[in-house]
């Protein structure tokens, strides 16, 4: 305890001596600093009052080489033609923003300039602008209702044809920066607004850190309200208290200071001596791999003495602390090493949640299902809450507190992907919580895939079973007698050649999926085409009282590179479709668009449409569009079909917005246009 208490006294009674010291100097030299202080903004104000006397006196030599003109004197004495000096700008009539020009008597003979140039603050005075006039040839700072006006004048002096010249400048912020030399000043004039006006020259804190504002009245000030000036300077402006009599007591101070050092030095060597033999101690401990044995040599009754049979204790502890603390390290880390790659690639999103809400992993896999980057979520709290949503982030904790086997999966739709959410809960390492994890799996493909197979579970049942019991019966009823053999023949044939078309197109559209089918481009008139095909579908439009109609839009390309049959096909197949879904009376169109690069084949019809959720899933196999699929038959190949063709001709097959119907194009590339 030696140690402590020498140097607490010795810290103790240095402090007490530097504070008394320090005190006396500071109230000895503290009234010299503010006397300093007080001259510098005096100084600073009275260089003010001087830019503005050297104002005022511009002002009156100006008024008086103005009254020196030609005219101007007889135009104030008798006021007959005023002269050009007074009319043209603010140069010529002297600099000023306001000229006031009087004649004998003192009576205003004209004035301008400012607007609203009435002079406040002069209630006993009748006529403010002979009030100005008066003052101005003295010089000063007046109250005009548009602010501070800085006025000098002249006259030509005393008698029945005097004449004078009152000049005023408005003292904006621009005249006012003008006025002052060092740009580091900002100078403001303001009028009094109080019943106690500032008295004498006041040092106040800055509109800024590191600035001052020195406040002080101007004596130049010519209303019944006190003129202020305000000059917003550096700090640095005015003297720093520096303390002028400190170098009186330097020497005190230093005496001081080297005795408690001194002192304070004498105590920590000697500290330091016996701390240095610790020291040497655990360095020899740390070269014989760790062992104390130097440490319990040093072990004493004094403080160092015992921090070192500590220090030896401590060693020994930490010591067999850490070789356990390194192998159960590595053996975790490997651990951690494999979980972590495993679960990086994987594909099925992983997400895990601490049950305090923190995310701690989200493997790429999950990245990409969710679409949000790692960053984002990892080691925020509620992260998930907020990218899954309030309704199946809530799900996903009910589904991991009650596991069933039987339950089925949450499947969500997010970016256009079919995802399944599974949940479990898992213990954590510290403490009774339990972890969230999440598995996320992509089973579109699964979905879309049972789809198609219900798909064509249904064409088949229907397109195929439907022709073949018509077929079936109609060849059971030729043997009875009375019947007439050729209609069921009839009957028999258009459904034989029904199932002809459903496999022909089953076929057709394996080989454009696959690539077997390959085009066979020759040059064709696009307008041609079309008008063939409206052609041959016009008796098929008719028996449904359909009008159907073509059209060219723009200037087509009189040939393109095509394989005739096949985009022939595809066209068949759109206007077939519109004919069979508008209802009578209405009509489709067939319109050829110039697109400039590309040629547009148009097809639209007037019926129900296809819902705008369903429009990325119409070119897809054997899908057939809800609003229509219970009322009209069909086997949902047409559409697939047409899609490939144009694909294969290097363009595309689109189902546009539109408000009533359906309205379908296709768009092929066209090389070197050979215009109709």
């Amino acid at each position: 305890m030696r140690y402590q208490i020498a140097a607490l006294l010795t810290g103790v009674i240095t402090v007490l001596a530097l504070g008394a010291a320090a005190a006396f100097v500071w109230v000895s030299v503290g009234e010299d600093d503010d006397q300093r202080r007080q001259v510098a903004a005096e100084a600073e104000l009275a260089a003010v009052q001087a830019a503005l006397n050297t104002r005022i006196d511009i002002l009156r030599g100006q008024a008086a080489a103005l009254l020196q003109q030609d005219g101007v004197t007889t135009y104030a004495v008798r006021e007959d033609d005023r002269p050009d000096v007074l009319e043209l700008g603010g140069v010529t009539r002297g600099g000023g923003d306001y000229i006031l020009v009087s004649g004998p008597g003192r009576r205003l003979v004209w004035q301008d300039g400012l607007t609203g140039s009435i002079v406040n603050g002069v209630g006993d005075v009748t006529d403010a602008a002979i009030y100005l006039l008066d003052g101005a040839t003295e010089g000063g700072i007046f109250d005009f209702v548009d602010g501070p006006v800085l006025a000098g004048g002249a006259s030509t002096g005393p008698g029945t044809e005097r004449a004078a010249i009152a000049l005023g400048v408005l003292l904006d912020q621009e005249a006012l920066s003008s006025m002052v030399s060092d740009p580091s000043r900002q100078l403001t004039l303001a009028w009094a607004t109080n019943d106690a006006p500032p008295d004498g020259v006041q040092i106040l804190p800055g509109t800024a850190p590191g600035r001052i504002s020195i406040v002080a009245p101007l004596d130049l000030g010519r209303a019944q309200r006190t003129l202020v000036a305000i000059v917003d300077a550096p700090a640095d402006a005015l003297p720093v208290p520096a303390g002028d009599g400190l170098s009186r007591w330097a020497g005190i101070l230093t005496a001081i200071g080297l005795a408690g050092a001194a002192a304070f030095v004498l105590i920590v060597r000697t500290m330091a001596s016996n701390i240095g033999d610790v020291r040497q101690g655990l360095l020899a401990a740390q070269e014989r791999d760790g062992s104390p044995a130097v440490l319990d040599t040093l072990a004493g009754r004094d403080e160092v003495g015992r921090t070192a049979q500590q220090a030896a204790d401590t060693l020994r502890s930490v010591r067999e602390r850490t070789l356990l603390a390194v192998d159960e390290a590595r053996v975790a880390t490997a651990r951690q090493l494999l979980g972590e790659h495993v679960i990086r690639s994987m594909q099925e999103g992983v997400l895990v949640e601490r049950s305090d809400t923190t995310c701690i992993v989200c493997n790429p896999a999950a990245s990409d299902l969710i679409t949000v980057e790692p960053g984002d979520v990892v080691g925020r709290r509620g992260a998930l809450h907020d990218v899954l949503g309030v309704e199946l982030y809530q799900r996903m904790h009910e589904r991991a507190k009650a596991r069933d086997a039987a339950q089925r999966l949450d499947v969500v739709q997010i970016g256009g992907r079919d995802l399944a959410f599974d949940a479990y809960r898992v213990p954590e390492y510290r403490g009774d919580g339990h972890s969230l994890l999440i598995i996320v799996r992509d089973v579109s493909a699964v979905l879309e895939v049972e789809q198609l197979k219900r798909d064509v579970v249904s064409v088949v049942s229907h397109e195929l079973r439907t022709p073949l019991t018509v077929v079936a019966l109609s060849l059971g009823m030729m043997t009875e007698p009375n019947t007439d053999q050729g209609q069921l023949l009839d009957a028999a044939e258009r459904n034989v050649q029904r199932m002809r078309e459903l496999v022909d197109d089953m076929l057709d559209l394996a080989r454009l999926e696959s690539g077997q089918t390959e085009l066979s481009l020759e040059p064709y008139n696009p307008v041609q085409i079309c008008r063939e095909v409206c052609d041959f579908l016009r008796p098929q439009a008719h028996d449904k009282q359909v009008d159907l109609r073509d059209a060219v839009d723009g200037v087509i390309p009189q040939v393109i590179e095509a394989d005739g049959r096949q985009l022939q096909r595809a066209i068949t197949n759109l206007v077939t479709n519109a004919i069979k879904f508008s209802p009578p009376g209405s009509t489709v169109w067939v319109v050829l668009r110039d697109g400039g690069d590309h040629l547009f084949i148009d097809v639209a019809d007037a019926g129900p449409g296809v819902p705008a959720e369903e429009h990325d899933r119409i070119f897809t196999r054997f899908y057939r569009a809800s609003n229509t699929r219970d009322q009209i038959s069909g086997t949902g190949l047409g559409l697939p079909i047409v899609r490939q063709i144009a694909e294969l001709h290097g363009g595309t097959a689109d189902l546009l917005p539109t408000e009533q119907g359906a309205y379908f194009r296709i768009s092929l590339p066209v090389g070197e246009r050979a215009t109709s």
